[in-house]
């Protein structure tokens, strides 16, 4: 069966080496594929033989990718896609059948809270510098449970990983070490890039399986105004080496009211292309934290701006973009809680939550004599009912969050059961809540209307349509 999979994996490179060629056997595999597929792959494998035939940009970007990429991340991106679907298809229905729930697809690990740079507005930072770790041993307990459930991506977070990469505080090992052990597996991390250098870039190509996504607020004003000055030329500079290593890599990009005219401009999304980004996370900034600024919130009306200029450079650009509040079209809402085929968190302290934004937790990996503490969390009260409020709230998918599109969610789900912050002086459910229920209603009349008249999202149709999903009213 190893056997097998390898030579999959060998066979798509070997067609890497000629694009065209790879284009054209995707279309076959598409045509084929779409009609005996698993019913939950036939969908993705039409959207493929249709992007192909109409000369989506999507299809330019697997051209940039087979070009620019080193051999070693396309095998490791192969493998995670054949170990995903093979063998982890199979433990994810061995989990359903077990314990009675279709399992999260991958989980966010924030080994540490300390970061070189003091950003304004970071959730992360808002724990303060003196604050605990996850050891080595932590990561790989939390990996392991993941990789039963048949999970092979992980997203690695902060605080800012890179100070971890050669060596985890209290340990001889780190994250390199953690990539290097699982490399049928793929690692997300976001970074703020200013400690890449010519030697992590060059460890990170080794690798193959690593993908750095770089924090930029929009150019060099933007970018030091928020992060530090000379901030942005080091992150120029990482994504000059990363792209001479032929890195596959990407930014992150948090809009606020003070950088959206910035970060919502072709000028910017080109630069990122000009500089080898092959994707761009948009964040919304969300007051979270002790001392949360509310200057920074966007207003519905720029939540809007931002919903329509995301989409319009998925379908024309060759980068993928998505939004992690207007991209829920694309994964049916809010993926928080353990959502089938969703994700949750887990932070510095081993506070399992739902979210990276929802910094608040009713499970720790330190305080449980389980051996499957993240299987407690995902069948906890606190868990199940931010799932409910997804279920009851979904028939919007642009409206999809449970902190600013349906706060109560989050307020309910945390006072009525064992969840508490994971923070000293968070005022989300309290003086923050009035006004989070005030931006919620205003923007989902907003959304209502991009949803249901707007016809922007008329292709997803079909899909909502087969679920059974209501109209928003």
């Amino acid at each position: 069966m190893v056997g097998l999979k390898q030579r999959l994996v060998d066979t798509v490179l070997g067609l890497a080496e000629d694009e065209d060629r790879l284009v054209s056997d995707l279309r076959k595999v598409a045509h084929v594929g779409k009609l005996i597929a698993p019913s939950m792959h036939r969908e993705q494998l039409r959207k493929l033989e249709w992007a192909i035939d109409n000369d989506h940009s999507a299809i330019e970007l697997i051209r940039r990718i087979v070009r620019d990429c080193d051999q070693s991340f396309l095998r490791g991106f192969l493998t995670l896609f054949v170990e995903h679907t093979w063998e982890g298809s199979r433990q994810r229905k061995r989990f359903e059948q077990q314990h009675g729930l279709w399992p999260p697809s991958f989980v966010v690990i924030s080994p540490l809270a300390a970061c070189n740079l003091d950003c304004a507005g970071c959730y992360a930072g808002a724990y303060g510098h003196m604050e605990p770790n996850l050891s080595y041993d932590d990561i790989v307990k939390i990996i392991e449970e993941a990789r039963g459930w048949g999970t092979r991506f992980i997203t690695i977070s902060g605080g800012e990983p890179t100070l971890y990469w050669n060596r985890i505080k209290g340990d001889d090992q780190g994250i390199k070490d953690i990539c290097e052990r699982y490399q049928d597996m793929v690692f997300l991390m976001y970074t703020n890039g200013t400690l890449i250098d010519e030697a992590m870039a060059a460890e990170m190509a080794q690798l193959g399986n690593i993908t750095p996504a770089i924090s930029v607020e929009g150019f060099k004003e933007e970018t030091d105004a928020r992060r530090g000055d000379g901030v942005y030329d080091k992150v120029m500079a990482a994504m000059d080496v990363l792209r001479e290593h032929k890195a596959f890599f990407g930014a992150s990009v948090t809009y606020t009211t003070r950088n959206l005219d910035t970060i919502a401009s072709d000028e910017f999304i080109e630069m990122l292309m000009d500089k080898g980004c092959f994707y761009a996370w948009y964040f919304m900034y969300v007051p979270v934290g002790r001392a949360p600024d509310l200057s920074l919130m966007v207003s519905p009306q720029q939540r809007e701006r931002m919903a329509h200029k995301t989409w319009e450079w998925l379908n024309t650009r060759p980068i993928f973009v998505a939004d992690f509040w207007n991209s829920g079209p694309l994964v049916k809402g809010c993926i928080a809680a353990g959502r089938p085929n969703g994700y949750m968190h887990i932070n510095h302290q081993g506070d399992i939550c739902p979210c990276v934004f929802m910094l608040y937790s009713a499970h720790n990996i330190h305080e449980s004599d389980s051996d499957t503490p993240l299987l407690d969390a995902v069948k906890s009260d606190f868990f199940e009912i931010i799932r409910k409020g997804q279920r009851e709230k979904e028939n919007n998918p642009l409206a999809p969050c449970q902190i600013v599109d349906h706060p109560e969610v989050l307020k309910e789900a945390v006072e009525s059961t064992t969840a508490s912050s994971t923070q000293e002086g968070q005022t989300l459910l309290t003086e923050l809540h009035p006004l989070l229920q005030q931006r919620a209603q205003e923007w989902c009349k907003i959304a209502d209307g991009l949803w249901t008249q707007s016809g922007t999202y008329t292709g997803l149709a079909r899909e909502y349509t087969e679920d059974q999903w209501l109209t928003p009213g």
